[in-house]
């Protein structure tokens, strides 16, 4: 005769239908919208994702009556760690440009926080719990910088600042006291939040990417055999239409496409976020010049 007490409840009955559903919306989130955000968001998406699986987990988990079941101390363990390599950022950075492999990876991630709850739990009871909380807090940990290159201090200045810029004049009208940053300070914060410290190096280590290190002003050498200055028009190009043109060296396809939705078009008629980021990249050149520095507009410059 089955114990009533092995039934499962309408608690896990709910928790497993809610779980359910929440891990399902964020593997199939690549096919919704496929255009990345911010990395901080995109972790965000991952911790509620992890948060969802594991739900499921401890759901479907059985209710184990003894200390502990050594077999499952493997998957455990195991399991988180493949989830952080299916995060590797370089690897990311390629999975963000194919729409099904990058709804593969979101499924394989939360299949891996499936396991590592379940197996936790398995061993010793009570231990899925802390489990799911470890891994929704690492990744909500990432979402706030955690485990990201920090990149060179904003507080580094260009040879030619671009102005102590944009709403300076603006502030002082409105008498506001808000604190107005310079574009390179910008572009050094989007280098980490926007993904690109998961390719491009600013010390001249090889990446993924070519490092920004004295990449503004050097020549570049093509694919095709050609060589190119980087001017703003070829760093504009690489960032917003990276498949006009491949860097010899350097894996083709890699850099993601959906910068120009990010930077660009109807919702950044100024690209103001674009300028900052290669001004950025002109404050880690020894060769930057008025060829690759970002047009200031008329209305700033004045």
């Amino acid at each position: 005769m089955t114990d009533h007490a092995e039934q499962p409840s309408r608690v896990r009955i709910v928790m497993g239908v809610i779980g359910g559903i929440i891990a399902l919306g964020g593997v199939i989130a690549p096919l919704i919208s496929h255009e990345m955000t911010t990395i901080a968001v995109h972790h965000l998406l991952h911790a509620g994702m992890a948060a969802g699986a594991g739900l499921l987990a401890l759901a479907v988990a059985p209710r184990v009556t003894g200390r502990e079941r050594s077999a499952w101390i493997w998957p455990a363990v195991i399991a988180p760690a493949i989830g952080l390599l299916l995060m590797w950022p370089s690897e990311y950075a390629y999975l963000m440009s194919h729409r099904w492999l990058h709804l593969l990876d979101h499924l394989s991630i939360a299949l891996m926080t499936f396991l590592a709850v379940y197996a936790a739990q398995a061993y010793v009871r009570g231990l899925g719990w802390l489990m799911l909380v470890l891994v929704v807090a690492m990744d909500a940990a990432c979402a706030g910088g955690f485990g990201v290159s920090p990149g060179p201090s904003f507080l580094l200045r260009p040879a030619r600042q671009p102005s102590d810029v944009v709403l300076a004049s603006n502030a002082a009208r409105a008498g506001t006291s808000k604190k107005i940053t310079t574009l390179h300070a910008l572009g050094a914060k989007l280098y980490n939040t926007m993904g690109c410290s998961g390719c491009h190096s600013v010390n001249g280590s090889k990446g993924v990417g070519p490092s920004w290190k004295n990449l503004a002003g050097y020549p570049q050498k093509l694919s095709n055999g050609k060589s190119v200055i980087a001017d703003y028009s070829f760093l504009k190009i690489m960032i917003l239409d990276p498949g006009k043109m491949d860097l010899a060296g350097y894996p083709a396809g890699v850099m993601p496409g959906t910068y120009k939705v990010l930077l660009a078009g109807p919702k950044h008629p100024h690209r103001m976020r674009l300028n900052a980021i290669i001004w950025y990249i002109n404050t880690l050149s020894n060769r930057a010049g008025k060829a690759s520095e970002p047009p200031v507009p008329d209305r700033l410059a004045k």
